[in-house]
Protein backbone atom coordinates (compact mmCIF):
# COMPACT_ATOMS: atom_id res chain seq x y z
CA UNK A 1 0.00 0.00 0.00
CA UNK A 2 1.05 3.71 -0.33
CA UNK A 3 2.31 5.56 2.06
CA UNK A 4 -0.63 7.33 3.47
CA UNK A 5 1.34 10.63 4.51
CA UNK A 6 2.64 10.96 0.67
CA UNK A 7 -1.76 10.40 -0.29
CA UNK A 8 -2.48 12.99 1.85
CA UNK A 9 0.14 15.68 1.63
CA UNK A 10 0.35 15.04 -2.12
CA UNK A 11 -2.69 12.72 -3.87
CA UNK A 12 -1.28 10.57 -6.22
CA UNK A 13 -4.25 11.62 -9.27
CA UNK A 14 -3.32 15.17 -8.69
CA UNK A 15 0.69 14.67 -8.77
CA UNK A 16 0.39 12.41 -11.80
CA UNK A 17 -1.32 14.86 -13.83
CA UNK A 18 1.26 17.54 -12.93
CA UNK A 19 4.28 15.09 -13.80
CA UNK A 20 2.08 13.89 -16.89
CA UNK A 21 2.44 17.24 -18.28
CA UNK A 22 6.10 17.95 -16.93
CA UNK A 23 7.27 14.77 -18.82
CA UNK A 24 5.76 15.65 -22.22
CA UNK A 25 7.11 18.96 -22.00
CA UNK A 26 10.63 18.08 -21.15
CA UNK A 27 10.89 14.93 -23.02
CA UNK A 28 11.83 12.68 -19.95
CA UNK A 29 9.81 9.90 -17.51
CA UNK A 30 9.39 10.77 -14.32
CA UNK A 31 7.53 8.41 -11.27
CA UNK A 32 7.18 8.91 -8.06
CA UNK A 33 8.23 6.35 -5.03
CA UNK A 34 7.14 5.78 -1.11
CA UNK A 35 9.05 5.64 1.60
CA UNK A 36 9.75 1.88 1.15
CA UNK A 37 10.28 2.05 -2.45
CA UNK A 38 6.80 1.20 -3.88
CA UNK A 39 6.22 2.72 -7.28
CA UNK A 40 2.98 4.74 -6.79
CA UNK A 41 3.08 6.84 -9.92
CA UNK A 42 4.02 5.09 -12.41
CA UNK A 43 6.08 6.49 -15.63
CA UNK A 44 5.15 9.45 -16.78
CA UNK A 45 6.40 10.00 -20.76
CA UNK A 46 8.15 6.21 -20.30
CA UNK A 47 10.72 6.12 -23.07
CA UNK A 48 10.11 3.34 -25.92
CA UNK A 49 13.54 2.12 -24.61
CA UNK A 50 12.74 1.80 -20.91
CA UNK A 51 9.42 -0.19 -21.44
CA UNK A 52 10.95 -2.71 -23.78
CA UNK A 53 13.83 -3.39 -21.20
CA UNK A 54 11.06 -3.68 -18.84
CA UNK A 55 9.41 -6.70 -20.74
CA UNK A 56 12.43 -8.96 -19.27
CA UNK A 57 11.46 -9.78 -15.86
CA UNK A 58 15.22 -9.65 -14.97
CA UNK A 59 15.66 -5.98 -16.13
CA UNK A 60 12.23 -5.05 -14.83
CA UNK A 61 13.65 -5.93 -11.31
CA UNK A 62 17.02 -4.21 -11.87
CA UNK A 63 14.88 -1.23 -12.71
CA UNK A 64 12.87 -1.02 -10.15
CA UNK A 65 15.90 -2.10 -7.31
CA UNK A 66 17.99 1.32 -8.91
CA UNK A 67 15.31 3.46 -8.53
CA UNK A 68 14.48 2.43 -4.70
CA UNK A 69 18.28 2.49 -4.03
CA UNK A 70 18.75 6.15 -5.55
CA UNK A 71 15.40 7.59 -3.77
CA UNK A 72 16.63 5.69 -0.55
CA UNK A 73 20.31 7.42 -0.65
CA UNK A 74 18.84 11.08 -2.04
CA UNK A 75 16.78 10.74 1.15
CA UNK A 76 19.68 9.55 3.25
CA UNK A 77 21.75 12.58 1.79
CA UNK A 78 19.00 15.16 1.69
CA UNK A 79 19.99 15.90 -1.74
CA UNK A 80 19.20 15.60 -5.52
CA UNK A 81 21.30 12.69 -7.03
CA UNK A 82 22.32 12.11 -10.46
CA UNK A 83 23.27 8.70 -11.60
CA UNK A 84 23.80 6.38 -14.31
CA UNK A 85 21.71 3.36 -14.72
CA UNK A 86 23.36 0.20 -15.81
CA UNK A 87 22.19 1.14 -19.70
CA UNK A 88 24.26 4.29 -19.64
CA UNK A 89 20.62 6.35 -19.05
CA UNK A 90 21.08 9.19 -16.96
CA UNK A 91 18.18 9.18 -13.97
CA UNK A 92 17.93 11.57 -11.24
CA UNK A 93 16.03 11.07 -7.75
CA UNK A 94 14.37 14.33 -5.81
CA UNK A 95 13.64 13.55 -2.12
CA UNK A 96 10.09 14.86 -1.20
CA UNK A 97 9.74 15.83 2.41
CA UNK A 98 6.54 17.91 3.84
CA UNK A 99 6.85 19.83 7.04
CA UNK A 100 10.78 18.01 7.43
CA UNK A 101 9.20 14.39 7.12
CA UNK A 102 10.47 12.06 4.37
CA UNK A 103 7.50 11.12 2.26
CA UNK A 104 8.99 9.60 -1.20
CA UNK A 105 10.70 10.59 -4.24
CA UNK A 106 10.46 11.85 -7.37
CA UNK A 107 12.27 9.83 -9.70
CA UNK A 108 13.04 10.32 -13.72
CA UNK A 109 15.30 11.03 -16.85
CA UNK A 110 16.37 7.69 -18.13
CA UNK A 111 18.27 10.13 -21.09
CA UNK A 112 20.96 9.67 -23.11
CA UNK A 113 22.77 12.78 -21.89
CA UNK A 114 26.74 13.00 -21.84
CA UNK A 115 27.42 14.30 -18.65
CA UNK A 116 31.44 14.53 -17.47
CA UNK A 117 31.50 11.19 -15.12
CA UNK A 118 32.50 14.03 -12.32
CA UNK A 119 29.07 15.49 -12.65
CA UNK A 120 27.56 11.99 -11.52
CA UNK A 121 26.89 10.79 -7.89
CA UNK A 122 27.36 7.37 -8.53
CA UNK A 123 26.95 4.46 -11.29
CA UNK A 124 25.23 1.88 -12.02
CA UNK A 125 28.32 -1.62 -13.22
CA UNK A 126 27.07 -1.23 -16.99
CA UNK A 127 25.40 -4.53 -18.93
CA UNK A 128 27.21 -5.26 -22.07
CA UNK A 129 24.57 -3.90 -24.70
CA UNK A 130 25.88 -6.40 -27.43
CA UNK A 131 23.72 -9.08 -25.19
CA UNK A 132 20.71 -7.02 -25.61
CA UNK A 133 20.32 -6.22 -29.32
CA UNK A 134 17.00 -5.27 -29.82
CA UNK A 135 17.68 -2.56 -26.95
CA UNK A 136 21.01 -1.80 -28.69
CA UNK A 137 19.36 -0.62 -31.86
CA UNK A 138 16.50 1.31 -29.68
CA UNK A 139 19.12 2.83 -27.24
CA UNK A 140 21.15 3.87 -30.54
CA UNK A 141 18.79 5.79 -32.03
CA UNK A 142 17.52 7.50 -28.72
CA UNK A 143 18.42 11.95 -29.11
CA UNK A 144 21.31 12.91 -26.65
CA UNK A 145 19.83 15.70 -24.66
CA UNK A 146 22.62 17.48 -23.68
CA UNK A 147 23.64 18.68 -20.61
CA UNK A 148 22.44 22.20 -20.17
CA UNK A 149 19.03 20.88 -20.50
CA UNK A 150 19.05 18.05 -18.37
CA UNK A 151 19.55 20.11 -15.44
CA UNK A 152 16.86 22.63 -16.29
CA UNK A 153 14.86 19.69 -16.20
CA UNK A 154 16.04 18.24 -12.91
CA UNK A 155 16.03 21.90 -11.61
CA UNK A 156 12.20 21.89 -12.43
CA UNK A 157 11.43 19.18 -10.51
CA UNK A 158 13.17 20.95 -7.49
CA UNK A 159 11.37 23.42 -7.74
CA UNK A 160 7.88 21.36 -8.02
CA UNK A 161 9.04 19.35 -4.69
CA UNK A 162 9.62 22.40 -3.12
CA UNK A 163 6.40 23.75 -3.27
CA UNK A 164 5.11 20.40 -1.95
CA UNK A 165 7.33 20.35 0.90
CA UNK A 166 6.52 24.04 1.56
CA UNK A 167 2.30 23.47 0.93
CA UNK A 168 1.55 19.97 -0.46
CA UNK A 169 -0.44 19.88 -3.45
CA UNK A 170 -3.90 21.04 -2.22
CA UNK A 171 -5.31 22.54 -5.35
CA UNK A 172 -8.75 23.33 -6.55
CA UNK A 173 -8.77 20.57 -9.29
CA UNK A 174 -11.79 17.85 -9.27
CA UNK A 175 -10.33 14.89 -7.09
CA UNK A 176 -10.72 11.51 -8.17
CA UNK A 177 -12.52 8.71 -5.75
CA UNK A 178 -9.14 7.91 -4.15
CA UNK A 179 -9.54 3.91 -5.11
CA UNK A 180 -10.06 4.45 -8.45
CA UNK A 181 -7.23 7.15 -9.24
CA UNK A 182 -5.17 4.39 -7.16
CA UNK A 183 -6.27 1.91 -9.85
CA UNK A 184 -6.27 4.13 -12.70
CA UNK A 185 -2.52 4.97 -12.29
CA UNK A 186 -1.55 1.58 -11.41
CA UNK A 187 -3.13 0.49 -14.67
CA UNK A 188 -1.38 3.29 -16.35
CA UNK A 189 0.80 1.65 -18.48
CA UNK A 190 -1.22 -1.10 -19.41
CA UNK A 191 -4.35 1.01 -21.08
CA UNK A 192 -1.72 3.31 -22.79
CA UNK A 193 -0.30 0.36 -24.61
CA UNK A 194 -3.61 -0.59 -25.86
CA UNK A 195 -4.58 2.57 -27.02
CA UNK A 196 -1.85 2.44 -29.45
CA UNK A 197 -1.86 -0.94 -30.38
CA UNK A 198 -5.74 -2.20 -29.77
CA UNK A 199 -5.57 -3.68 -33.60
CA UNK A 200 -2.59 -6.30 -32.09
CA UNK A 201 -3.23 -9.26 -30.51
CA UNK A 202 -2.80 -8.46 -26.91
CA UNK A 203 -1.99 -10.89 -23.85
CA UNK A 204 -3.11 -10.14 -20.77
CA UNK A 205 0.41 -11.71 -19.39
CA UNK A 206 1.97 -8.92 -21.37
CA UNK A 207 -0.26 -5.64 -19.81
CA UNK A 208 -0.04 -7.58 -16.20
CA UNK A 209 3.84 -7.24 -17.06
CA UNK A 210 3.60 -3.92 -17.80
CA UNK A 211 1.86 -3.02 -14.81
CA UNK A 212 4.10 -5.22 -11.97
CA UNK A 213 1.41 -7.42 -10.86
CA UNK A 214 0.15 -10.89 -11.44
CA UNK A 215 -2.36 -11.55 -14.18
CA UNK A 216 -5.11 -12.42 -11.68
CA UNK A 217 -4.49 -9.66 -10.14
CA UNK A 218 -4.36 -7.07 -13.10
CA UNK A 219 -7.91 -8.81 -14.64
CA UNK A 220 -9.37 -7.69 -11.49
CA UNK A 221 -8.51 -4.47 -11.05
CA UNK A 222 -9.25 -3.17 -14.69
CA UNK A 223 -12.88 -5.02 -14.76
CA UNK A 224 -13.04 -2.90 -10.90
CA UNK A 225 -11.69 0.37 -12.67
CA UNK A 226 -12.10 0.82 -15.89
CA UNK A 227 -15.97 -0.65 -16.02
CA UNK A 228 -15.38 -3.46 -18.43
CA UNK A 229 -12.95 -6.69 -19.04
CA UNK A 230 -10.00 -6.44 -20.99
CA UNK A 231 -11.36 -8.12 -23.94
CA UNK A 232 -14.22 -5.77 -23.99
CA UNK A 233 -11.92 -2.71 -23.72
CA UNK A 234 -10.21 -3.43 -26.67
CA UNK A 235 -13.09 -4.11 -28.58
CA UNK A 236 -14.50 -0.47 -28.17
CA UNK A 237 -11.59 0.60 -29.16
CA UNK A 238 -12.10 -1.38 -32.50
CA UNK A 239 -15.22 -0.36 -33.10
CA UNK A 240 -14.54 3.42 -31.85
CA UNK A 241 -11.44 3.60 -35.16
CA UNK A 242 -13.83 1.85 -37.33
CA UNK A 243 -16.47 4.45 -37.02
CA UNK A 244 -14.19 6.99 -37.84
CA UNK A 245 -12.91 5.19 -40.81
CA UNK A 246 -16.14 4.13 -42.04
CA UNK A 247 -17.56 7.74 -42.50
CA UNK A 248 -15.41 7.14 -45.98
CA UNK A 249 -17.51 5.91 -47.93
CA UNK A 250 -15.44 4.72 -50.34
CA UNK A 251 -13.79 2.62 -48.02
CA UNK A 252 -14.29 -1.09 -48.21
CA UNK A 253 -15.80 -3.12 -45.40
CA UNK A 254 -12.88 -5.23 -45.77
CA UNK A 255 -10.02 -2.86 -45.64
CA UNK A 256 -11.72 -1.16 -42.64
CA UNK A 257 -11.57 -4.95 -41.09
CA UNK A 258 -7.85 -5.13 -41.74
CA UNK A 259 -7.50 -1.92 -40.50
CA UNK A 260 -8.52 -2.04 -36.91
CA UNK A 261 -7.29 -6.07 -36.92
CA UNK A 262 -9.80 -8.52 -38.16
CA UNK A 263 -8.60 -10.71 -40.89
CA UNK A 264 -11.63 -11.79 -40.99
CA UNK A 265 -14.32 -9.69 -42.68
CA UNK A 266 -17.63 -11.72 -41.49
CA UNK A 267 -16.16 -11.77 -37.55
CA UNK A 268 -15.55 -8.02 -37.77
CA UNK A 269 -19.46 -7.30 -39.10
CA UNK A 270 -20.58 -9.46 -36.42
CA UNK A 271 -18.31 -7.80 -33.51
CA UNK A 272 -19.53 -4.31 -34.80
CA UNK A 273 -22.88 -4.58 -34.77
CA UNK A 274 -22.69 -6.36 -31.41
CA UNK A 275 -21.39 -3.16 -30.47
CA UNK A 276 -23.35 -1.00 -32.61
CA UNK A 277 -26.83 -2.70 -33.16
CA UNK A 278 -25.96 -2.16 -36.99
CA UNK A 279 -23.62 -4.02 -39.52
CA UNK A 280 -20.88 -1.66 -40.76
CA UNK A 281 -22.28 -1.27 -44.17
CA UNK A 282 -25.45 0.61 -42.45
CA UNK A 283 -23.35 2.67 -40.57
CA UNK A 284 -21.43 3.51 -43.60
CA UNK A 285 -24.21 4.55 -45.67
CA UNK A 286 -26.20 6.62 -42.86
CA UNK A 287 -22.46 8.46 -41.50
CA UNK A 288 -22.13 11.85 -42.14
Amino acid sequence: MPDKKLIKIAPLDKLKIILDSMAKATGVNLCVLDTVGNVVVYPCNDSHFCKTARLNPELRKKCLTAAAHSAFESARERKTLIYKCFFGLTDFSVPLYYKGEYIGAICGGSARCGLAEDRYDYCQPLLNMDDYPELKEIFNAMPDLGEEKYFSIVHLVENLVEYINQNGLMSTMKKLDAKKATGLNKLQPAIQYIENNYKENIKISDLASMCFINETYFSRLFSTTVGSTVSQFILEKRILKAKELLKNKGMKIQAVAEEVGYDDPAYFVRKFKQVTGVAPSVYQSSAE
